[in-house]
Formats: C-alpha cells, structure tokens, sequence
C-alpha cells in the first residue's frame, strides 16, 4: 500500500505534489528535463569510439551514425534510413554510458577496499578506546 502510494507521488509530473513541495523537487520541470536531456548526450558524446573494429577513424556522432548505415548494408545487407541508424547508435551510446560496471578498474577496487577497511578499523578503534 505504501509503495503503491509512493510511486504515484513520485513519477506524476504534478509539480504540486506532496513530495515535491516538501523536498522542493523540480525533475518534472521542462529546465530539469532539459537540463537531465543535455547532460545525458554530453555522456553520449563522450562515448563515441575513436575507431571502428576495422581501423577507419570516427570524427564525431554523425560519422558514427553515417559509417554505421554502411556497415550494416555491407555486412548484413539491411538497408537503414537515418533516423533508425540514430536511434540505434543512440540506444548503444546510452548503454556505453550508463555500463559504469564495466569501467571499473582493478586500481578502483582497491582503494574502495583500503577505504572500507581504515573506516572498519577507525570504528573499531575509537569504540574500544571509549571503555
């Protein structure tokens, strides 16, 4: 019952909602969503590749796209309008850049274990000491 309750607050995009009035929550104002739009392609552009698998450089998102119409006629002899290329390299960019998972390096791991352990053993120290 209460999650019911919850999720209607949160995704109606009443700004006079509970919720927001109380967190003062703008997410479902069009500068908000505009502003989440913005930063998601700034990620999106970050992820465009420098290189295909085949070695042939890749300026930007438009020669992304442009190179992937041809592939796709070349290799699968599908024919692609634009609009459908973007979608699709678009759909592949946001999961490059929403896969923070796999950008996860070794060196990551390690600090976040050192951290986890000088926290660990700061708690322990401090409330051994307070006896």
């Amino acid at each position: 019952m209460r999650s019911r309750h919850g999720i209607n607050a949160m995704s109606s995009d009443d700004t006079s909602s509970p919720l927001n009035k109380i967190f003062g929550l703008n997410r479902d104002t069009p500068e908000a969503k505009a502003n989440q739009l913005k930063w998601a392609r700034e990620q999106m552009a970050m992820e465009v590749p420098n290189a295909t698998v085949g070695g042939e450089g890749i300026a930007d998102r438009d020669d992304f796209v442009r190179q992937y119409i041809a592939s796709e006629k070349e290799r699968y002899d599908r024919d692609i309008d634009v609009a459908t290329a973007e979608r699709e390299v678009d759909a592949w960019l946001l999961k490059q850049a929403t896969a923070a998972t796999s950008k996860t390096t070794s060196t990551d791991l390690i600090v976040s274990v050192l951290v986890f352990a000088a926290a660990f053993g700061s708690g322990l120290y401090f409330s051994g000491g307070s006896s």
